[in-house]
């Protein structure tokens, strides 16, 4: 079977994780992280860090490894919401600096490359144009010039390691100045813990904007996965209140890894959340 991130594509071509939106709050100033996937088309992992507007940092993390096996849609949630995370909480340990220095380093080699290319191909075109002169009757001793060494480029990454539990992902900042924004909002109204073989009943708010707007007839599209068993899918719309409530039966499994997926469209717009489920 071919796991190849295009025929995956092909065979799933609306499949696609949409990722994170946070405010972080960080010396008086708001700072928004996203971070999407990009497509099976083009397996990436991208986060964004802008200041009104200004893309200030950024981090691209390719995921063709996870289709070595068959592509782990669990695996790639995961990793997405590692990625967000990571990047959230070294703005809150004030290292968005480092990000942004990260950011400029892994640009600055491919225009050296460039550089590099450009001058090779100058001492290249000198040599075609000096072509040898005649030979003279007087025997001259010709001496080969040695190919030119062209110097290996060096990609050095500084990693940036912030612990996962050093930042708290939140939808709403009460009491805090935010930028004003329309964009869709999705949370869970009671926050809880999925595990395996429980019958949970989960009630989520649709909103749009700073503003936080109800949002009525917005479709809710819940999908739970795991890597041991079928996936099951559930669709519900938020009533006047921007609420939609659902009653679900979680999978008893045992091993392996599962995820609690819940995306909500409306206007052309779409936001997605997830929840790992624990083992039973």
């Amino acid at each position: 079977m071919n796991f190849s991130p295009p025929a995956l594509a092909a065979d799933r071509p609306k499949f696609v994780i949409t990722g994170f939106n946070t405010d972080i709050q960080f010396e008086g100033k708001t700072f928004h992280v996203q971070t999407e996937d990009k497509g099976l088309e083009t397996p990436l992992i991208l986060t964004l860090v802008y200041d009104k507007g200004t893309i200030l940092a950024s981090k691209r993390q390719p995921y063709e490894d996870l289709f070595a096996n068959g592509f782990d849609e669990v695996a790639l949630a995961e990793r997405l919401q590692r990625q967000h995370s990571l990047v959230c909480a070294a703005i809150n340990a004030g290292r968005l600096d480092d990000l942004i220095k990260l950011t400029r380093k892994q640009s600055k080699p491919t225009a050296e490359t460039r550089s590099a290319k450009r001058s090779v191909s100058k001492r290249a075109r000198t040599e075609e144009i000096a072509a040898p002169i005649p030979k003279p009757s007087i025997e001259v001793a010709v001496v080969e010039a040695e190919a030119p060494q062209v110097g290996v480029i060096s990609v050095i990454e500084d990693a940036i390691e912030v612990p996962l539990d050093a930042v708290q992902i939140v939808s709403d900042l009460a009491g805090k100045e935010r930028p004003s924004h329309n964009r869709l909002c999705l949370e869970f109204v009671n926050e809880t813990t999925f595990r395996g073989g429980e019958q949970k009943s989960v009630t989520l708010l649709v909103c749009r904007g700073s503003e936080r707007k109800v949002i009525n007839n917005a479709d809710i599209l819940v999908k739970i996965i795991g890597s041991n068993f079928r996936p099951q899918i559930f669709h519900s719309v938020t009533d006047q209140n921007g609420l939609a409530q659902l009653d679900v039966e979680l999978p008893n499994f045992v091993g392996g890894r599962a995820a609690f997926l819940v995306r909500a469209s409306n206007g052309g717009d779409e936001i997605e959340l997830r929840r790992s489920i624990l083992q039973a």
